[in-house]
């Protein structure tokens, strides 16, 4: 079950996307359930009550407190990550502003059903429960971790460490290993003691990144230039996504 929500203060765009939704859910094998709400209050309150959606498609262009600032509840004062935000507007012209919540995608209205269906089957892969977990071994043990979970992966001598939001987990092994096995493009290398998630990359300098837990992590200088081309490539992604 797809649980999803629309959030616009128009309500016929709420019964567009909505069909849409649902004429789209046998094309990709999923149960959906929608719920719509027509202001940011409405859609806060909910969530601020401990409730959660898989999918949220907000509008940017809402009274009193518009998406931008729903978004940044939801990642900052929620500390919500995995919800896959996917922005809907009339403008182009929001993609730097967008950056800090990091949506799974931008919409522009009126609405293609195509680009609709490309984006649900996007985020039904990224909250996909069964691929998408780190394993690793501590005394013959194995261990997982959801990926959509890992802040990044940290070489620390001959062990590697986990960071989470609220945790840190420890294994013997090398971070260019860890690189190998997740083979993820989430996952950017960016200095040879950091693999970092871009999802919980709330700041980018040519230096250094910031991350959601606010610590800042170096770039190093081999590799700013990579770095530099793969963060681009995902913040302008939204854009060139058909």
């Amino acid at each position: 079950m797809l649980r999803i929500a629309i959030c616009d203060d128009e309500e016929i765009i709420c019964r567009q996307l909505e069909d849409m939704l649902f004429d789209i859910r046998e094309k990709i094998n999923q149960e959906i359930e929608t719920e719509v709400y027509y202001s940011g209050e409405e859609l806060c309150d909910f969530l601020f009550k401990g409730n959660r959606y898989d999918v949220i498609f907000l509008d940017i262009e809402l009274n009193q407190i518009n998406g931008v600032e729903v978004g940044k509840k939801i990642r900052e004062e929620l500390k919500d990550e995995l919800t896959q935000i996917v922005y809907i507007s009339c403008k182009e012209s929001y993609a730097m502003e967008l950056f800090e919540v990091r949506p799974l995608n931008f919409i522009i209205k009126p609405f293609n059903k195509d680009k609709i269906e490309f984006v649900l089957t996007k985020a039904v892969k990224l909250l996909d429960k069964e691929n998408n977990f780190f394993e690793y071994k501590n005394s013959n043990v194995t261990f997982s971790v959801p990926l959509r979970d890992i802040l990044y992966f940290e070489s620390h001598g001959r062990k590697v460490n986990i960071v989470l939001s609220d945790e840190t987990k420890s294994f013997y092994g090398k971070l260019s290993s860890v690189e190998e096995q997740i083979n993820n493009n989430d996952f950017i290398m960016i200095h040879k003691s950091y693999l970092i998630n871009f999802n919980f990359c709330i700041e980018y300098t040519y230096e250094y990144v910031k991350m959601s837990n606010q610590e800042i992590l170096t770039i190093s200088q081999n590799n700013r230039k990579a770095v530099r081309e793969k963060l681009m490539q995902r913040k302008l992604r939204m854009h060139h996504d058909k």
